[in-house]
């Protein structure tokens, strides 16, 4: 009975040092999840450039990360606050896809078809990239302008109203009038005479009589200033369009009593 106990509890003796051994060897083989964020470095589009509607959008980058790129994002927005009131014309993309073999350096270098009817305007580029852990990288971003091939100029403005910053009190006034004019062709065109924030208008003439390519206000619109305004900021706010530009002419000017 001796010698069997004897050889059990060598048995145990055996196995708790085999688990003691192997326990800490088999923590330290762990390896730890990857939290490292890829990279991505845009060459093309340049910042403060310019491209083309006739040459596409070139887009020239460099992705990278320590395990692997798994897909990239491009996006391409007009900017509002820099389009004035071209803003809800401009063109935008978002355009996703994966990256084949899911390389751990990726040179992306493609020509992205521009419509014809793209407006003129200043664009946000932004591409970022996800490894295949999932992490999402940093976007790059940049600012630069499209040019509509076919008429990349936004119509002209020769009109008048008061002199800007003036200050106007009652019994004073100014005149309306003047020509608006493009290179290739209007549509439409819009006189608006308010608060500078548009909160009250005194004046608002839809235009869209287009002559010879033209939009003339009659020069003799005496607008005076009287009871019905009130103290503030105001501004004569003559917008114009064409296909591929939408633009305005701002005078600023103040009522006081």
């Amino acid at each position: 009975m001796w010698v069997k106990l004897l050889k059990y509890l060598r048995f145990r003796m055996k196995r708790w040092f085999f688990l003691v051994v192997l326990i800490p060897f088999a923590i330290g083989c762990n390896t730890t999840d990857d939290t490292e964020k890829p990279t991505v470095v845009v060459y093309s589009p340049q910042e403060d450039g310019a491209v083309y509607t006739n040459d596409g959008l070139r887009v020239r980058a460099d992705l990278s990360d320590n395990t692997g790129v798994l897909q990239y994002k491009i996006t391409l927005n007009g900017i509002d606050s820099l389009n004035d009131i071209a803003a809800d014309s401009t063109y935008s993309i978002t355009y996703i896809d994966a990256i084949p073999g899911k390389p751990t350096d990726y040179n992306y270098d493609q020509t992205l078809d521009l419509p014809a009817s793209t407006f003129n305007g200043h664009y946000q580029f932004t591409m970022a990239c996800v490894d295949v852990e999932g992490n999402e990288s940093i976007r790059d971003t940049v600012l630069f302008e499209i040019k509509n091939s076919a008429d990349s100029v936004p119509p002209t403005f020769n009109v008048t109203g008061p002199t800007p910053y003036d200050t106007l009190g009652y019994g004073q006034g100014f005149l309306l009038g003047g020509i608006i004019t493009d290179a290739e062709e209007l549509t439409y065109s819009e006189l608006f005479v308010g608060t500078v924030n548009f909160s009250d208008t005194m004046i608002y003439v839809p235009y869209p009589v287009i002559v010879d390519n033209a939009i003339t206000y009659d020069g003799t619109w005496w607008v005076p200033i009287d009871s019905t305004w009130t103290q503030g900021s105001y501004h004569v706010y003559y917008t114009a369009w064409d296909k591929y530009s939408g633009v305005s002419y701002s005078i600023p000017f103040y009522v006081k009593y």
